[in-house]
């Protein structure tokens, strides 16, 4: 018997390293094929994982048919999965490896089995297809470190031998888990671990479903481009970003980040511009324009006014009579109301008075001579 079991367990090993081990001509993964660590749950103060975060850790593929056929590690191309805290939480109520333990009924006793740390090829509870996956190991069993209610340990398969978890590829049709369906991804573990997660797998993936498109490869986790604004000038910088994707953004006026708010021709946010009778403003008040002039005492915006010895807005200048643009004295006349010389040369006078003879007001003596001394005495 001890022969026999010796012999199946050499036919096993042949039979891993044929299938998944031996080297051969399959090409590495196609660029874009990556993986990444996605947090799950983060466990809060009080629940008994306290301190704990559940992470999922997939295959991101390009086409949805996609099939994972294993994940393994060997002496040239090591499987390494680590925590730094060095250990992840394991739960006896699932006893399996893989998510074969989980399911309902185990759920409704033990509602913490859905964080245990598992292996997987895209089965995620034990009601599915991949519940029945195998795995076989060589000196060193990454699987214990995922059984029973002992915390795992980091681990790392690089022992000549090697070792791997898989589910034989049944064909597309069959719609087995090990497809990257619509997400384009495929679970391949889940840990649940207060440190941080990092590590490499040996991958087996049909491209497409198809065998003859197999390649293999060693995929770093968080070996996926995290897109995001890499500017750390920008107002969206993610600092966890390692592909700028083209969606950085600045402030706008306003102050939101990728706004379209923009200051308008009289810089202000958001402005009607600049559609005011100054631009910007109206005509301050006291100003005739734009350009701060006032209105001189013609009426003239900006204007020199009443120009030097003029006495008008036209031009005129005051005449004899002070009147501005007037005829002056009327001809004929002697002053500004119109009267004339009289006969004594006065303007506007009486002439000769009444009885008098002459301006100086003599009269005519008894002899007809005006201021005449008349006859003389004795004549």
């Amino acid at each position: 018997m001890r022969t026999f079991f010796t012999a199946l367990l050499t036919l096993s090993v042949a039979v891993l390293q044929a299938q998944f081990l031996a080297p051969g001509t399959f090409g590495p993964a196609p660029e874009g094929y990556c993986v990444s660590v996605e947090e799950v749950v983060v466990h809060e103060q009080g629940s008994a994982l306290e301190g704990q975060t559940t992470y999922r850790v997939y295959l991101n593929c390009l086409n949805e048919t996609d099939y994972l056929g294993g994940c393994a590690g060997d002496s040239n191309n090591p499987l390494i999965i680590e925590s730094t805290s060095g250990e992840w939480y394991n739960t006896a109520a699932n006893s399996s490896w893989n998510a074969g333990g989980i399911s309902e009924f185990v759920i409704g006793l033990f509602p913490d089995v859905v964080y245990d740390s598992y292996l997987t090829i895209g089965a995620e509870d034990g009601e599915t297809t991949a519940a029945g996956m195998s795995t076989i190991w060589g000196d060193i069993d990454a699987s214990e470190e995922f059984s029973g209610g002992d915390a795992g340990q980091n681990v790392t398969v690089n022992d000549v031998t090697g070792g791997a978890w898989y589910e034989p590829f049944e064909g597309v049709e069959a719609n087995q888990t090990g497809l990257a369906g619509e997400d384009l991804k495929i679970l391949f573990a889940q840990i649940t671990t207060a440190g941080t997660l990092s590590g490499q797998v040996y991958f087996s993936v049909y491209a497409n479903g198809d065998q003859d498109q197999e390649w293999r490869d060693v995929l770093a986790f968080d070996s996926c481009p995290i897109p995001g604004c890499t500017d750390d000038a920008a107002c969206n910088y993610d600092e966890d970003a390692t592909e700028d994707d083209g969606s950085c953004a600045q402030l706008d006026c306003d102050g939101v980040c990728g706004g379209d708010a923009v200051l308008d021709a009289c810089d202000i946010c958001n402005g009607p511009g600049a559609v005011y009778e100054c631009g910007c403003s109206d005509i301050p008040a006291g100003d005739c324009d734009c350009e701060g002039n006032v209105l001189d005492e013609c009426g003239v915006c900006g204007g020199d006014g009443i120009a030097d010895g003029a006495c008008d807005c036209d031009g005129n200048v005051l005449d004899e009579c002070g009147v501005c643009g007037g005829d002056g004295i009327a001809d004929g006349a002697c002053d500004c109301d119109g009267n004339v010389l009289d006969e004594c040369g006065v303007c506007g006078g009486e002439g000769i008075a009444e009885g008098a003879c002459d301006c100086d007001g003599n009269v005519l003596d008894e002899c007809g001579v005006c201021g005449g001394d008349g006859i003389g005495e004795g004549a």
